[in-house]
């Protein structure tokens, strides 16, 4: 073996003599990494290896033991706030930091096990910056970038609600929505986009690709230092000789190997088998089932489930029986050792199946595409089991971005692909800014935030009749963010040709009467929501959902209740599981304060014109946005505490004014040796969870069997 071992290293150094092509020679030495012990007497032609390729991560310990230039050039890819937590940087992440570090700023497309996010850590480190503020996608990925900051002990205070108090220091992770929430925005030294590909059409949502541009564009106006990062995007759709042209760097240097095996041959009836077949007997490491819908995650994840499941996770499987349904897909394949990940499903749910897949608890997690946005898994196989998403065929861009979850730098030298979807042909992928560009691409809602001499010809031709109109101020427009200014010139004139009678309905503060709510929603669902939008429900089963929901305080099992009678034909009761959790999720969470909010601004200003009082609608949509419960249980869900547990501890004591107020107490009841004795096992689980998220005083609560990353 150690004579084989050497012949392939020695044809790796002659590949680098001899050729050009030094990712043909990462790409072999990578794969070699992958079957070698990693010890023995070849470990200085390893790590020399390692060096001349920019592996710095993959050398050995005594890799400064080769010789003064290997050492030297090993220290040189460590910097010092990364060599005391014994992390080193590849060639490409150096190279990255350095021209970060002496204030360029920059735009990075790169394979999505390259580390970008070590830079990051590694920037907020240096403490160069008074105030940072980091823009993710999703609330999901506000909770990860948190934890992995307190872990950093990074020494700035962490803004991760519009309603915190900052300190002096701060680093500010939001989302574009809760960014745009934060009046004024807060001084900015660096900032940060996540997934820039989102400012583009890689946003399939109009309203958050609109709302990320114009965090994009206020982020810019400060003048601060940016760093934007990203996958699989070969150009931006700007000037060639703009400065955000010049701030482009596309790399392929990958830390992985990758390989893909086309199965689209397959036919329906044959995949389901084969994947098995697959699971059972070839994948040799931790899997992740890519399917089109939440319903069909469920639905497979279900399918493939065994009777080998880990004992705690046969106990947590028992507890989202009990608090969510027993018939439940979810529930059902967790206690078959799979793992579900979809985006109706509560964030706190989310997390605790990506901690089992970590820990190694299960092996299998069937997800829909909402896991490729930047969410870190330990993958080493990806399946794409369905050829449509939206019922469209998977194009290359987001083929790209799933074939790049597998394998991971540090974890798995070489991930494989399984695909029974098309292989679709490569294509290039510009990202194209419409708030920048002013193209065909940019919506009303996109433009309308920009000054009027900022406007192209072509985009003040396309505003024109909002400009025109006087039925709603530019003004009130631009306070609806995101918001499509047709729709909302609508709703005020709707409302400027209503009665006094109906006009009454909308004037309203604090609780509403029945009617007064009513006729609020339904002027908000026919004015402000236009297709997708409205998702197949109508304002009368909105009513009946909000008023089920207020019953039921926060009990899932009650809704299912409620809802059983009025399932569609043919619809299971799992999947009237996935219809209620979806209806917390998108519409209490978002769309009906999202409405509320914007229909307040515009009665606010037609109200004046008429002589009558404005409305405010705020009292009830913090009801409507904290699911009829004290607003610090809904506010805990986005830490990973299932409502459940929250209400559980709320019982036992938890209070909280604001977000930081519940998150020191829910601190100070994970240390109380009475308060755990009154949890079952699974809530302890999760309260030191989201306890050790919070501060570094609390350890992670371990459970026995197998872990690869308790």
């Amino acid at each position: 073996m150690a004579n084989t071992d050497f012949a392939e290293l020695r044809e790796i150094s002659n590949l680098l003599l001899t050729s050009d092509d030094e990712q043909h020679a990462r790409d072999r030495f990578i794969r070699f990494l992958d079957r070698y012990s990693g010890t023995g007497p070849l470990t200085p032609v390893v790590d020399s290896l390692a060096v001349r390729l920019g592996l710095f991560p993959y050398a050995s310990p005594n890799v400064s033991a080769i010789g003064e230039a290997e050492a030297l050039s090993f220290a040189y890819h460590s910097p010092q706030v990364l060599r005391e937590r014994d992390f080193t940087f590849h060639a490409e992440q150096q190279r990255i930091y350095e021209r970060l570090m002496d204030g360029e700023s920059i735009v990075l497309s790169a394979p999505t096990s390259f580390g970008k996010s070590a830079i990051v850590d590694a920037l907020i480190l240096s403490g160069k910056w008074l105030n940072i503020v980091i823009i993710v996608p999703t609330i999901a990925l506000i909770d990860e970038t948190r934890r992995r900051l307190v872990a950093l002990d990074t020494g700035y205070t962490v803004v991760s609600h519009p309603g915190q108090v900052p300190a002096e220091r701060n680093i500010y992770v939001l989302t574009q929505e809760r960014f745009l929430e934060v009046d004024p925005v807060p001084p900015v030294d660096f900032f940060v986009i996540d997934e820039f590909y989102k400012l583009g059409d890689g946003e399939t949502d109009e309203k958050r690709r609109s709302t990320l541009n114009i965090a994009w564009r206020l982020l810019r106006n400060t003048g601060a230092q940016y760093y934007l990062l990203g996958p699989n995007v070969d150009a931006l759709g700007v000037d060639n000789g703009s400065d955000l042209a010049k701030s482009f760097i596309a790399t392929d240097f990958n830390p992985v190997v990758i390989d893909v095996e086309d199965r689209s041959h397959f036919d329906a009836d044959d995949r389901l088998a084969d994947m098995q077949q697959f699971l059972e007997q070839d994948a040799a490491g931790p899997s992740l089932i890519f399917v089109s819908a939440p319903g069909r995650a469920s639905e497979i994840a279900f399918e493939i489930s065994t009777d080998a499941a880990d004992p705690f996770v046969l106990e947590l499987a028992d507890w989202i029986s009990l608090n969510y349904d027993p018939e439940w897909f979810v529930s059902k394949a967790l206690a078959g050792g799979v793992g579900t990940h979809t985006g109706p499903m509560p964030r706190s749910l989310q997390r605790a199946m990506i901690r089992l897949f970590a820990m190694g608890k299960i092996d299998r997690l069937v997800c829909t595409t909402t896991l490729i946005e930047g969410v870190n898994t330990v993958a080493k196989n990806v399946i794409i089991y369905d050829k449509k998403i939206d019922r469209k065929p998977i194009d290359f861009f987001t083929f790209s971005n799933i074939r790049g979850r597998a394998g991971r730098m540090l974890k798995h030298f070489v991930g494989r692909v399984i695909s029974y979807a098309d292989h679709p042909e490569p294509t290039l992928s510009t990202v194209d800014m419409p708030i920048e560009s002013q193209s065909p691409a940019a919506s009303l809602a996109t433009l309308i935030q920009l000054d009027r001499d900022e406007w192209s010809a072509e985009s003040k031709a396309r505003l024109q009749d909002i400009l025109d109109q006087d039925e709603l101020s530019i003004e009130t427009i631009r306070k609806n963010r995101g918001l499509d200014p047709g729709l909302q010139v609508g709703a005020a004139r709707r409302m400027r040709d209503a009665s006094a009678g109906d006009f009454r309905s909308l004037t309203w503060s604090g609780v509403p009467t029945r009617d007064q709510f009513a006729a609020t929603i339904t002027l908000g669902y026919d004015e402000l929501l236009r297709g997708r939008d409205r998702s197949g429900d109508n304002p009368q089963s909105i009513l009946a959902k909000l008023n089920a929901a207020r019953r039921a305080q926060g009990s899932v099992p009650s809704l299912v209740e409620a809802a059983l009678p009025h399932k569609r034909a043919n619809q299971t009761r799992s999947e009237v599981v996935d219809d209620v959790l979806s209806f917390q999720r998108n519409w209490m969470g978002f769309k009906i304060p999202s409405m509320l909010r914007a229909s307040s601004s515009i009665q606010t200003e037609v109200a004046q014109d008429r002589g009558m009082p404005a409305s405010n609608y705020e009292f009830i949509i913090r009801e409507i946005e904290s699911l009829y419960l004290p607003p610090f249980i809904a506010e805990l869900e986005d830490y990973g505490l299932p409502i459940p547990v929250g209400v559980r501890l709320a019982n036992l004591g938890l209070r909280g004014e604001s977000i930081e107020d519940a998150a020191a107490n829910l601190v100070a009841m994970a240390k109380r040796q009475d308060v755990l004795a009154r949890l079952t096992k699974v809530e302890r689980w999760f309260l030191s969870d989201v306890a050790s998220g919070l501060t570094r005083e609390i350890p992670t609560v371990k459970v026995q069997g197998t872990s690869r990353d308790q």
